[in-house]
């Protein structure tokens, strides 16, 4: 018994703390990010060679947000632009890659956790502190502490990856002095692929989410393609990494449009008088508008999301000649399961009534 009660006790502290959880996200400000943001895997590698300066300075040049290289100590101690998985250690040093930067211009840099401190004191020393974001594994208590004994903090980007909802909404809480932080998990249905859990983080002021697309096994195997991506950001995930940098920048252009053509028929729905027109239009244009208002005035929204939302708010529009006749005649004709159940009924008593007469009849025959 008293085993049982305990089960159930701690039921209820789970549910609680969930709830906690979700409705947290409702607290204090909320600044949704506005568009989507790309960050350049290793540059344009679809014309130079990874982690090159001009694969790097090509992918901003068409419009990346930021470009992600991976930095190496070479034999002579320099810090330089170099892959992983290649053995000899060359490439633009990274004191270079900085001076060739546009002023917006931000890199995201790799490195192994031991080389944070020359990277530190590298940037440091050419005043860039401002013109890179650090990707570090590590624990963010491990990571604030580290932040917190340098004289100019540095921006971090902290990596999770965990099933645990509560081990994620505490990673992120001690980062969210940070512009972004990277889930990753190879597993589809991980818990931070959840709506549950994004939407707290999709509350909090700067702090995004980065979608490790261009590795299946860093976001649960999704494609790094449009229909990825539209995954992703449907889950509130607002900076997608990838390979893929023109079909992305293309892709972000398209939604683009489709906001601006969804905001043109959001203005023409706001203007009409709801009242000339039947309840059933009424309630389907009103339903309509609240979802194209949320996706125009709230922030970011994938292509699939704003397609869905042109084409209802458009339906609904169309809709509002239906005269209140013909409202109750589309009405009749709706099959709901309460209709489909009363017509199994008929049909079944038809039959027995049948059965019963034809029995009747060759009873009296006899």
């Amino acid at each position: 018994m008293a085993k049982r009660f305990y089960t159930v006790l701690l039921i209820i502290i789970c549910l609680f703390s969930v709830f906690s959880f979700a409705t947290s996200a409702q607290e204090g400000s909320y600044y949704p990010p506005q568009e989507v943001m790309c960050i350049a895997h290793r540059g344009d590698t679809a014309l130079y060679v990874k982690n090159s300066k001009e694969a790097v300075l090509s992918a901003f040049g068409k419009g990346a947000d930021f470009v992600s290289v991976n930095i190496r100590k070479a034999d002579s101690g320099e810090l330089v632009l170099c892959s992983e998985n290649v053995p000899e250690v060359k490439g633009t040093p990274l004191k270079e890659m900085l001076s060739l930067l546009g002023e917006e211009d931000i890199l995201i840099l790799d490195f192994d956790s031991e080389l944070k401190d020359e990277v530190y004191d590298l940037l440091s020393g050419e005043a860039a502190l401002a013109r890179a974001w650090l990707r570090i594994k590590d624990s963010a208590k491990n990571l604030n502490r580290w932040i917190s004994s340098k004289d100019e903090e540095p921006t971090v980007i902290g990596v999770c990856s965990s099933f645990n909802i509560f081990t994620v909404q505490g990673f992120v809480e001690k980062l969210n002095h940070m512009p972004a932080v990277q889930l990753q998990s190879k597993n589809y249905f991980n818990v931070m692929y959840g709506s549950l859990c994004y939407s707290y983080y999709a509350s909090r002021q700067g702090t995004r989410a980065i979608a490790p697309m261009y590795n299946p096994d860093l976001c649960g195997q999704r494609s790094d393609s449009e229909d990825g991506w539209n995954d992703l950001i449907n889950k509130n995930f607002s900076i997608i990494e990838t390979n893929n940098l023109d079909a992305f920048i293309s892709y972000r252009d398209n939604a683009l449009k489709l906001k601006e053509n969804l905001t043109a028929l959001l203005k023409k729905a706001q203007a009409i008088d709801p009242e000339l027109y039947s309840l059933v239009s009424r309630e389907n244009l009103k339903d309509s508008i609240e979802t194209a208002k949320r996706l125009v005035v709230g922030g970011m929204a994938s292509c699939d999301e704003l397609q869905s939302a042109h084409s209802a708010l458009l339906l609904s529009i169309n809709s509002l000649t239906l005269s209140e006749g013909e409202d109750n005649q589309k009405g009749a004709l709706n099959v709901t399961p309460g209709k489909i159940v009363a017509a199994v009924l008929v049909g079944t008593a038809i039959l027995a009534a049948q059965i019963y007469v034809h029995k009747m009849q060759k009873e009296k025959k006899r």
